[in-house]
């Protein structure tokens, strides 16, 4: 959206002046926007609206990342970055961004005024349908949240009784939000309002999303009529999958890019433009203030490239090849190469990074096999980032280069850029499009995007009993070729294929969830996927890092003898996984059975005496 990055101002004024009293306003402002004068055109709601896509995501301060760290895949490597709901830090608070009726305001400021314009039926219908789109997307994260809510259709006032009434139930309001998602899909124009706008597909792809979230919440979660937001959840996605069959070839390129334009597979991104707007998520990735790691049980998930885990596969010895990150990740599925910074070590940090000395891997006083093995990755990383955004090693700003990955946090030798507690550093969003400049990085950001939706098609067919190799063939096989891992090949699956799986979860079910967790890991959905699914226990896990050992520092000129170590191992000792968090669980704490809704905060709760607070949080 580089148009849409100059948000007009109107915004805010019109919030204004659709809280005044005729009476106080008898002629209008010539230098300000309101209510009368600036919803009277098309162009004027295409203006309107262009501050409404602030709403549908951004890449700003890392949430993406901490809703991993609330579950099982991250964590944030630094005292007291624990994941707060399997240490029980959760409490209600005073206010919250997220029970917050502005937005829905905003849009129905919009939507109230759209039969009192000059434009035509089909045009007030599509700009309705725009504006029901907004809404339904916040309406949708609310509910996710919350669970109850109070449903407003029109722009309040001081004396509208929605301020003071009690919330509407779930069916309700999940009712209203597919309501208004089928009308939006039936009456938004084709082609939108340009590239790179809300089109029917891009309603199609929030249906999918949310009706496999309710869907699946209400069958988990003992709730009735799951079966209404299946069905659709199945008719969108198939609609999608049949009209977008196939993937863009990289995977990296949908997260570090400078344009989504035309990319196959992007319905709708959010676009920055470096003169314009720019985020920071390349500075999270390097700097030493931003911490987020991934677990060891995130990268286990992983598969092979035979398309086995790794405790059941002939390329990886468990868990001997465990013990050693250049052979941990080898032959394994190329998204975790794209996702967690592959191992390294150089000799000197050159002032560069270009790849003519990629190869040059040496390292004074090693073996010519380790010199080898240092440098291992360099032509991996070369092929499967032909566009030369990935580039290894990472950059520091200047210029520099980081020594060595894994970069532990306990023995950085006075470097602090990429280092890590538990040796799993994050990296997908790590792009150099922007050469020498990671403050300001302009990569795009997808928000809807084809390969979610076909995860949500694979297990929606699931959960009604049709997920059969045809489609498997459609979905999971799609996100896997560009992968590099075989085929999933559902007769194959058995109760013993995976040794670690959850035994409440059937073994074909288990590897759909497991394809949904790779596929978006670090995207920001995982800790919905287990609130819907009704598996917060897995919050409790204990978030571990790789396995290393003493030796292995000394081996790698890190200190000189074992007694420097600073590391801590699960279990004591000179080896094993790295411990920086305890178990929570053992420790007393873990995932409580109402954390499945958010609380409401206090300021409301006393502001509406008619609202109730979230069983288990009063």
């Amino acid at each position: 959206m580089k148009k849409h990055i100059i948000y007009l101002i109107s915004s805010a004024s019109l919030i204004m002046a659709g809280c005044l009293n005729d009476e106080y306003l008898e002629k209008y402002p010539l230098d300000q926007q309101t209510e009368e004068t600036a919803f009277v055109t098309y162009d004027n709601f295409k203006t309107y609206t262009w501050g409404l896509y602030e709403e549908l995501g951004a890449y700003a301060n890392q949430q993406i990342y901490a809703f991993e760290q609330a579950a099982d895949n991250c964590f944030w490597g630094a005292a007291n970055g624990e994941c707060d709901w399997a240490w029980q830090k959760v409490t209600v608070v005073k206010n919250s961004g997220e029970w917050n009726y502005d937005y829905i305001r905003r849009v129905n400021v919009m939507l109230d005024n759209v039969d009192n314009s000059v434009m035509i039926d089909a045009e007030k219908d599509h700009w309705r349908g725009v504006g029901l789109f907004f809404r339904s997307f916040r309406y949708y994260k609310m509910l996710a949240m919350f669970g109850d809510l109070v449903w407003v259709e029109h722009a309040l006032n001081d004396k509208s009784p929605e301020l003071y009434a009690p919330r509407d139930s779930r069916d309700l309001v999940a009712q209203n939000i597919l309501r208004d998602l089928q009308y939006a899909e039936q009456h938004i124009k084709q082609e939108g309002d340009g590239v790179n706008t809300i089109t029917p597909d891009v309603v199609k792809a929030l249906i999918s999303r949310f009706c496999l979230f309710e869907g699946t919440w209400r069958k988990y979660h003992g709730l009735n009529d799951a079966g209404t937001y299946l069905a659709e959840c199945r008719r969108v996605s198939a609609e999608l999958v049949e009209k977008y069959p196939t993937l863009h070839s990289r995977y990296d390129d949908e997260f570090c890019s400078a344009d989504l334009t035309g990319m196959t597979g992007i319905l709708l991104f959010r676009q920055y433009e470096l003169s314009l707007s720019t985020h920071q998520i390349m500075l999270n990735m390097v700097n030493a203030s931003s911490r987020y790691e991934f677990s060891k049980d995130a990268v286990d998930s992983y598969l092979c490239k035979d398309g086995r885990p790794i405790t059941n596969s002939s390329l990886f010895k468990y868990p001997d090849d465990e013990k050693d990150p250049y052979t941990e990740f080898q032959d394994r599925d190329i998204r975790l190469l794209y996702t967690v910074a592959p191992p390294y070590r150089v000799a000197t940090p050159p002032q560069s990074n270009t790849k003519e000395w990629w190869h040059i891997g040496t390292k004074e006083g090693v073996s010519k096999a380790d010199s080898v093995k240092y440098a291992s990755y360099f032509p991996v990383m070369e092929r499967i980032s032909e566009t030369n955004r990935k580039m290894l090693p990472i950059r520091q700003p200047g210029g520099n280069v980081v020594k060595f990955i894994p970069h532990f946090n306990q023995h950085n030798g006075g470097f602090t850029f990429m280092v890590t507690e538990g040796g799993y550093r994050a990296y997908k969003h790590l792009t150099y499009i922007d050469p020498f400049t990671i403050t300001a990085c302009s990569s795009d950001m997808p928000l809807f995007r084809m390969s979610e939706v076909m995860l949500n098609y694979a297990e929606v067919m699931w959960e009604l009993g049709g997920f059969d190799q045809d489609i498997a063939n459609k979905t999971i096989n799609q996100l896997r070729k560009r992968a590099e891992v075989a085929d999933m090949v559902v007769t194959d699956i058995t109760a013993s294929f995976d040794p670690n799986r959850d035994p409440a979860v059937d073994p074909v079910l288990w590897e759909i969830r497991r394809e949904r967790r790779v596929e978006l890991m670090a995207d920001g959905f995982r800790f919905d996927d287990i609130r819907r699914w009704k598996k917060g226990e897995y919050a409790n896990k204990q978030k571990l890092g790789r396995w290393y050992s003493k030796q292995q520092l000394v081996k790698d000129g890190v200190i000189s003898k074992a007694s420097q170590c600073k590391l801590k191992f699960k279990g004591g000792g000179d080896e094993g996984y790295i411990e920086f968090f305890g178990d929570p669980v053992a420790s007393g704490y873990g995932w409580k059975s109402y954390y499945y809704l958010y609380p409401l905060p206090y300021d409301d709760l006393a502001l509406n005496p008619a609202l109730e607070q979230n069983p288990g949080w009063e």
